[in-house]
């Protein structure tokens, strides 16, 4: 069975490039029928952020991509952060040892960077020297009277180190290159490349789907397996995503984390798309892809090489094709939630409000400006709405149209727009004399979306007195003209 892993640390917010790649992972989890993991690599204490990790937990809640295991989740390969696991680490790091294929090392960060700046000057090799291979017996003794704690190294060999990336084929390094690597340090904690085998073995993943960053990592990983008996797991690493126009992505160049994004009002659907749509193409040349589509279409082997680029435009415009596929329901919730206590709407309204609002919109901050101007009561504040209702005509307009639409049997934009035209051809008004007025009385302003919307979306009851409230003060312009 495949099991995939997102394995986060817990050092800020979700951005996309790692959106990107938990997305396909759970994609391709759900593709196979298979298990997807999360754990929390949170070994690095220095650099870890409060509150991290449960806003990555509240961007993937948001995007849907929920977990078969994991921390909150539990599962039968827990713990499922780092820091809880750190027995298992120590556990395998002795087993190494035991076996010869990994030693005590006694030398100090002060020293290990003291030769390391000696080499810098030298324009030598910055990799460790394996003294501590050859330290003799009475040395190491000294050492440990003295109370040095050491770390654990893993002897890696010369020779040719083979690994296989999805993307890229088979890749070689040589072993020299690699050095003898820390996989414990001297207070206890594990390196990040070790700790990731041991966690992937433990936890069997079958498919290590992540950034083209980790390329590096795997020759050791691969080694690390091998010692430990075990196959790796098959490796794809994702191309990079680049900021819009190039160059590495970045909060300031393009790439808002992906709360932002929930709190912009973004289709989490229409995100999820995009950012599969980062990585691979559907065969049938679609690009609007529902999370159902998704999983259905989504083909490791379709991913290419090359970096893409984020595109905004693009993911706002998937967005609102996403919107406009959505239920009225779901739309009206979504309106209610970002609307919140500022306006007095109800749920009728909120379903007339989605309905106009679903084929205007790509993200819902397009709809806060329609909001504002509609839901409020009006006022004569801006400039030419008072001219309007100015107008020795405006009275008899707002009278005729509301009790033209006080008669209509049904509340649609197409009967309001009827009704509205038949009053203008009676009166023999037009344009301006007659949508200005009628604007003005329900909103306050001479400008914004239709008129049949606007009333659509206030309903009989508040558009009726908004235009007989309107026409009051026309009567009221015109006397004392």
């Amino acid at each position: 069975m495949v099991r995939t892993r997102f394995a986060p640390s817990p050092t800020g917010a979700l951005h996309l490039g790692n959106a990107r790649t938990a997305a396909l992972n759970w994609l391709f989890a759900r593709h196979t029928g298979g298990t997807f993991i999360l754990r929390f690599e949170d070994t690095d204490v220095q650099r870890e952020v409060e509150g991290a990790e449960e806003r990555i937990l509240e961007a993937l809640d948001w995007l849907g991509l929920d977990r078969d295991e994991g921390p909150e989740v539990g599962g039968p390969s827990g713990p499922y952060r780092q820091s809880e696991r750190l027995e298992l680490y120590r556990a395998h790091a002795e087993r190494l040892l035991a076996e010869g294929q990994a030693y005590h090392c006694y030398c100090t960060p002060e020293e290990l960077e003291a030769r390391r700046s000696r080499a810098r000057a030298a324009k030598g090799e910055l990799r460790y020297d394996g003294r501590c291979r050859r330290r003799p017996k009475s040395e190491v003794d000294r050492l440990v009277a003295e109370g040095v704690r050491p770390s654990v190294r893993f002897r890696v060999d010369p020779g040719t180190v083979r690994y296989v990336d999805r993307v890229r084929g088979e890749l070689t390094v040589n072993g020299e290159e690699l050095g003898d690597q820390v996989i414990l340090r001297s207070d206890g904690r594990p390196t990040y490349n070790f700790a990731v085998v041991v966690d992937d073995l433990l936890m069997e993943i079958t498919h290590v789907i992540r950034g083209a960053g980790h390329l590096s990592n795997t020759p050791k990983q691969v080694l690390f397996f091998a010692a430990l008996g075990a196959e790796p797991p098959e490796y794809l690493h994702l191309p990079s995503v680049l900021a819009p126009g190039g160059g590495k992505l970045s909060k300031r160049a393009g790439a808002p984390a992906v709360l932002e994004y929930r709190e912009l009002g973004y289709h989490p659907d229409g995100l999820l798309n995009y950012l599969s749509l980062l990585s691979w193409s559907s065969p049938r040349g679609e690009e609007v892809l529902s999370r159902g589509q998704l999983i259905e279409e989504v083909d490791l082997d379709r991913i290419g090489k090359a970096n893409p680029e984020i595109d905004p435009d693009k993911l706002r415009w998937l967005s609102g094709q996403h919107f406009r596929r959505e239920s009225t329901e779901r739309l009206a919730a979504a309106l209610s939630l970002r609307l919140g206590y500022r306006f007095d709407v109800d749920e009728a309204q909120l379903r007339r409000l989605a309905e106009v609002l679903r084929d205007r919109i790509l993200i819902l901050a397009d709809a806060d400006p329609i909001c504002a101007l509609v839901l409020p009561e009006p006022s004569l504040s801006v400039p030419g709405a008072r001219d309007a209702l100015a107008d020795p005509t405006a009275g008899r307009v707002l009278r005729g149209v509301a009790d033209r639409w006080r008669d209509l049997d049904r509340w649609t934009r197409d009967d309001l727009k009827t009704a509205l035209v038949a009053v203008g051809k009676e009166e023999d008004f037009a344009g301006r004399r007659l949508y200005h007025p009628v604007r003005v009385a329900l909103t306050g302003a001479v400008q914004g979306p239709d008129v049949p919307d606007l009333a659509y979306i206030l309903g009989p009851v508040r558009t009726l007195e908004r235009l007989l409230a309107g026409a009051a003060i026309a009567a009221g312009l015109a006397e004392g003209a």
